[in-house]
């Protein structure tokens, strides 16, 4: 059977909130016993003897016999029988799997573990607290019933998995000699520490068809089934309507001709973007064809490259006047809910210098977020608190650009990016990000006057589109 042709469209990142707790319990493990100990009840496990026997086998004398003897009956491990002889109780006997076997006892040990646990589907998650922080993704629900049951289902969870959490070290506190596992005893306490978010980087695809494959389970939950869960309702929750027609205006509006050539009837045809891919290679004059979010890793990596040439280009250049840096951001729901978004952002902020002692200012860059307008408090926070690094270059713009479907990113002269959030809601559960970067002088003056056009603009008398710096809204 061939290999499921798979190519990823979107990623998006969900928050799953996680608690962290404190478990104190006590678990029996195998232990073996001192060396006289073990002999004389190995001695004694062959066969009912004299204690004088025991003497001569071992070579002790008749007080240190005695002693040892004695020892042992107090511990209930040896008793004399009708004959007179030493033998096994059915304690000791319980010591040995076999006749030449080492004799084991068991011991009660006390210790504890600091595990988190999400709380979808109260998977533990290990020793470690979670990080990446509540911002640039979509957080989960979690039902309030669950919430106030969580000491508890940590409880039960950590007893019905106690060796699967042993076997993945989350309980580094348990010792694990010997060939026998250790077994849990009793739990004497459950305490709640903390409350962390946890990252989960769910990848969209589709099939060599276009067609969108079912979401594959996450590598570090044992049960992945109410997270999913959660996460479908939460995708109902933020898709739009079908956007086909406003999508084609923008792109007749670019004179792009181009990009509908890599559709088909389900979405993407993905021969097609890989021939016009090839071409692009091939032609500096063409456009480079993009599927799924700008800052994708394979896809910022053409953004990086001119980025990285930035500073040659300049200094070699004999006009230094400062460029414009310009990234309207679309009005879609899955748009920046990644930590990469977050990265990218860093490194347009740390590209707009070069590198020398005294710096010159290649460009200084303008990042547009969508608004509904300048009350819109509720977005103006939320945007604030994904992009707290970036307050410098975070401008607010009334959304609409476009139809409110297209991304922009145009650096004077130089490059330009156009990508359509395409949203097929009854075939693909998020948006389709596809479209192009360019090189073309004519092709970026164009995108940059309809950028411009829109930024300068106003949706009626004194509402202009430009509301400024995001820090100041």
């Amino acid at each position: 059977m061939t290999e499921e042709i798979r190519s990823n469209y979107h990623e998006v990142d969900f928050i799953v909130p996680a608690q962290r707790f404190n478990f104190r319990f006590s678990y029996v493990t195998k232990q073996g016993l001192s060396f006289m100990r073990e002999f004389v009840l190995r001695l004694v496990q062959l066969a009912p003897m004299k204690p004088s026997q025991i003497a001569t086998y071992l070579g002790l004398n008749k007080l240190e016999v005695n002693e040892a003897i004695g020892d042992l009956m107090d511990k209930g491990d040896l008793v004399f029988n009708e004959l007179g002889l030493v033998q096994l109780t059915q304690q000791s006997a319980g010591y040995f799997k076999g006749i030449g076997k080492p004799p084991q006892t068991n011991s009660i040990q006390e210790t504890g573990a600091a595990l988190s646990f999400e709380l979808c589907g109260f998977n533990c998650i290990g020793s470690k607290r979670s990080s990446g922080g509540w911002h640039t993704g979509i957080k989960l629900s979690v039902d309030n019933k669950k919430l106030s049951e969580t000491e508890g289902l940590a409880k039960s969870n950590f007893q019905r998995n106690f060796y699967q959490l042993l076997d993945n070290e989350y309980l580094k506190g348990v010792r694990t000699e010997g060939s026998e596992r250790p077994s849990i005893y009793t739990i004497d306490s459950v305490s709640k520490l903390t409350q962390d978010p946890m990252r989960l980087t769910t990848y969209f695809a589709i099939d060599q068809e276009g067609k969108a494959i079912e979401r594959e389970d996450f590598d570090n939950l044992n049960d992945s089934s109410e997270v999913h869960e959660a996460i479908t309702i939460a995708l109902n929750q933020s898709q739009k309507g079908q956007n086909i027609q406003e999508i084609g205006v923008a792109m007749k509006s670019f004179g792009d001709t181009w990009t509908k050539d890599i559709f088909n009837s389900n979405s993407i045809d993905i021969a097609a973007l890989g021939h016009r891919y090839a071409e692009a290679l091939l032609d500096d004059k063409k456009e480079i064809p993009f599927v799924g979010p700008i800052y994708a890793g394979n896809n910022w990596e053409h953004i990086r490259k001119i980025l990285k040439g930035l500073p040659a280009s300049f200094m070699k250049s004999k006009d230094k006047a400062v460029k414009q840096f310009t990234w309207i951001a679309p009005s879609d729901a899955f748009w920046g809910k990644s930590k990469k978004l977050e990265l990218c952002f860093n490194e347009i902020e740390q590209a707009q210098l070069t590198q020398e002692n005294n710096p010159q200012r290649i460009y200084t860059p303008y990042i547009y977020l969508p608004l509904s307008d300048v009350t819109d408090r509720r977005t103006i926070g939320a945007w604030k608190n994904d992009f707290r690094n970036g307050s410098n270059n975070l401008h607010g713009i009334i959304e609409g650009f476009l139809g409110g479907s297209v991304e922009v990113i145009v650096l004077e002269g130089t490059f330009a990016v156009v990508c359509y959030h395409v949203s097929r809601p009854e075939t693909h559960p998020v948006s389709i990000p596809v479209g192009f970067i360019t090189t073309d002088l004519k092709l970026i003056n164009t995108i940059s006057d309809i950028a411009e056009d829109y930024i300068g603009g106003s949706s009626s008398f004194n509402n202009k589109h430009n509301l400024g710096l995001l820090e100041k809204l």
